[in-house]
């Protein structure tokens, strides 16, 4: 599927210092990082959707090719009317490290960062305000870094009982969030707790993310997607014009001020991306847990 040809938003051009590019030609410049994919599947009958993170050997670490597999997707998701529902989960067991460092350290200056800044934020802005309810299921090493960037992007987030937890690790490998998470981590569990998480860079177990509000609930390990299946169709089993109505209003809500914060996010990450502090990281191998790979 083509990537749509638009030129970044006037939401996302406020910052002169970096240079502008459409996200067809961002698209293009991430998919040339080759690893893993992103597989859509619908199902007409019970309409919830399912996205696989599929990149086991990195612990489902992000791409470039699964940045433009995540928009492919999303495109269909928009267009897809018989939709109330979508989970977003990892192949193996396990939900995402975050980026793939075979990706970070060939785009480690602040020009790439900001473009690939640029590029998520649009997307998981998108993510979030689809027409049907999103549920990330988070398995395994946890949602990490990026990958719980776009957990929080999601409506729901639920943890199965042995799952490591969610990390906005960003601090240990030198940079901030940049794809939105910052912003949506202070709306989800307020700035004290935010401030407190971002500069900690721990990871949150299961019950203490349940507690500060950071996932919904907790679920067995056994069967991870059959019971968020379960749960989500419990959430959806009104009649489709209902549900998507009601998530158009939830979202409306949510759409007041975040241009500009947007835009400050990417201003803020995009000097540390490449920064003294990042290659000090990248050159030490250090990663979010042990074994993770960003």
């Amino acid at each position: 599927m083509s990537a749509t040809p638009l030129r970044v938003s006037s939401c996302l051009n406020s910052c002169s210092t970096f240079p502008e590019s459409s996200m067809a030609e961002i698209r293009h410049s991430l998919q040339q990082y080759k690893g893993g994919s992103i597989d859509l599947t619908l199902d007409d009958d019970t309409s919830i959707a399912t996205l696989c993170l599929n990149h086991p050997e990195k612990k489902n670490a992000i791409s470039g090719q699964m940045m433009a597999d995540l928009e492919d997707s999303v495109n269909t998701l928009e267009r897809w009317s018989q939709g109330k529902g979508v989970i977003l989960y990892g192949s193996n067991g396990m939900f995402c490290s975050g980026g793939d460092l075979d990706m970070v350290r060939q785009i480690s200056n602040p020009d790439d960062g900001y473009r690939m800044a640029s590029f998520m934020q649009h997307l998981l802005d998108r993510l979030q305000k689809l027409p049907i309810i999103s549920l990330a299921l988070i398995e395994g090493s946890g949602a990490l870094g990026g990958g719980a960037e776009l957990a929080i992007s999601c409506d729901y987030r639920l943890l199965t009982s042995s799952a490591a937890g969610i990390g906005f690790v960003h601090a240990r490998m030198g940079i901030a969030p940049a794809w939105g998470g910052g912003i949506r981590l202070v709306h989800t569990v307020g700035p004290h707790q935010a401030l407190d998480l971002l500069l900690t860079a721990r990871v949150v177990p299961p019950q203490e993310a349940v507690k500060i509000g950071l996932v919904s609930s907790i679920i067995d390990s056994e069967d991870g997607l059959g019971q968020a299946t379960k749960w989500l169709c419990e959430k959806t089993k009104f009649d489709t014009t209902v549900v998507r109505a009601i998530k158009e209003i939830v979202s409306n809500a949510r759409d007041d001020s975040n241009c500009d914060l947007l835009s400050e996010e990417r201003k803020i990450f995009a000097p540390l991306w490449g920064g003294p502090a990042n290659k000090a990281a990248l050159l030490k191998n250090i990663r979010h847990i042990e074994n993770s790979k960003m």
